[in-house]
C-alpha cells in the first residue's frame, strides 16, 4: 500500500471523518484529505509526521517502511539494536539449548525479584 493508502486505511480503522484529520494536521477542511489520500498531492516530510500522530502511528508504518507487522516485536527488535547489553545477551542465547535458557531466565527472574523489580 501506498503512503495515501495508509492514510485512508488508518483514518478509517480510527473511525475519523476526513474533517477531523484536516483539522488534525492544520488543513480547513476535507478537500485536501480527500485530495492527499487519492495521491494528488504529495506531502512534505512535516505533515507526514503531522499525518503519523494524527492517525497515532508513526511516520515510517505510514510510509509503509515497518519491518514487522506485529508493534510489540518491532519494539523487542528496536530495543536489541540500540542497547548493546541486550544484544550481547541475545547473541549470547542464540546457540543455548533450551534448557540453558531457561535457566538464564529463571536466573534473571530471581535477580528481579531480589532488587524488587
Amino acid at each position: 500500500m501506498t503512503l495515501y493508502d495508509n492514510i485512508k486505511t488508518l483514518r478509517e480503522n480510527l473511525k475519523m471523518s476526513q474533517d477531523e484529520l484536516a483539522k488534525k494536521v492544520g488543513y480547513k477542511d476535507r478537500t485536501s484529505i480527500a485530495k492527499i489520500e487519492s495521491g494528488k498531492v504529495d506531502l512534505s516530510q512535516s505533515k507526514i509526521f503531522a499525518f503519523a500522530k494524527a492517525l497515532n502511528t508513526t511516520p515510517e508504518e505510514l510510509m509503509g517502511l515497518k519491518y514487522y507487522e506485529d508493534r510489540e516485536v518491532s519494539e523487542y527488535a528496536q530495543a536489541v539494536k540500540d542497547n548493546p547489553n541486550l544484544r550481547l545477551l541475545f547473541d549470547a542465547s542464540k546457540n543455548m539449548s533450551k534448557d540453558d535458557i531457561e535457566f538464564v531466565i529463571n536466573t534473571i527472574e530471581m535477580l528481579k525479584k531480589r532488587e524488587g523489580k
